[in-house]
């Protein structure tokens, strides 16, 4: 599973890397600042919107898995255990509320854009 995780981040940075690259030369390219019906149709394509998508997904996936690789990392027993002798203990309880911070942060961060999106409509 290790091995799988570690592919996944490096494929998942590619897709990023290919997908802010596209951002940034279409815009040295094109001449959206004479004509915003360019960005406009550009945007609205179904290969952008695809890939657009693509991106959000493998970015969520991404950021997930280096969230995982810091908790797996940092809020262990022997880690803690060397910052905090004698309270290697409380790596657990670290560990439940890393996890839960982000959890409350994923809620938040979900419900500000579910709820931004539903005012604009």
């Amino acid at each position: 599973m290790g091995t799988f995780l570690w592919i996944a981040q490096r494929v998942s940075s590619l897709i990023i890397l290919s997908y802010v690259l596209l951002i940034l030369i279409s815009y040295f390219i094109k001449p959206y600042q004479y004509d915003a019906s360019i960005w406009y149709f550009d945007i609205h394509t179904i290969t952008m919107k695809v890939f657009t998508s693509a991106f959000l997904i493998v970015m969520v996936g991404h950021a997930l898995q280096g969230l995982k690789a810091i908790e797996d990392d940092y809020f262990t027993e022997r880690t803690i255990g060397m910052f905090l002798p004698g309270m290697s203990y409380l790596a657990k309880i670290l560990r439940y509320a890393y996890r839960g911070f982000i959890v409350l942060v994923i809620i938040v961060l979900t419900y500000v854009v579910v709820f931004s999106y539903l005012m604009e409509l």
